[in-house]
């Protein structure tokens, strides 16, 4: 009889002690309004001492080919339209790069040069319509800061940096 009481007791113990008082969904809401903002801080830190390259392609059989190596990188890649080819290799302290196409079978190709150029390549190429190519290749004093806009169709653009 003993026994029986003592078990009575454990489990109405066990009983009551899990029960919570107030709303179990506050609980969870609190809980992952934490953990949001845990993971934005961790986001925020990760963007502010890494190298971002965003790419970004809306429609079928687009590519790209990047290859980026800096200390400091911000690259912005998209591509909306169909069979649109990127090929972009950069080495440099500083990357500060935007390429849009928008359009049908694009293509730009931007290499710098072999040896690491010292301090910011910053450029920007847009495009916009079909059949349209740029060619970029080196850098130096001239193509920093330079903007490439074509529009069109069946346009080709040459840049050769020395």
């Amino acid at each position: 009889m003993k026994a029986i009481v003592i078990l009575f007791f454990l489990f109405t113990g066990i009983i009551f002690s899990q029960s919570i008082d107030g709303n179990i969904s506050d609980y969870v809401i609190a809980m992952n309004e934490s953990n949001n903002r845990n993971q934005n801080q961790n986001t925020n830190q990760y963007i502010i001492s890494h190298n971002i390259v965003k790419i970004a392609q809306i429609g079928n059989f687009n590519q790209a080919n990047l290859t980026i190596i800096s200390n400091n990188a911000y690259v912005t890649a998209e591509q909306t339209g169909n069979n649109n080819y990127m090929n972009v290799y950069k080495k440099a302290d500083e990357i500060n790069q935007s390429y849009i196409q928008s359009g049908n079978n694009n293509y730009i190709s931007d290499v710098s040069s072999s040896s690491y150029s010292r301090g910011v390549e910053s450029m920007k190429v847009n495009q916009e319509g079909n059949n349209l190519t740029v060619f970029s290749t080196g850098s130096n004093s001239i193509s920093r800061d330079m903007i490439i806009n074509q529009s069109g169709n069946s346009g080709t653009i040459y840049v050769f940096n020395r």
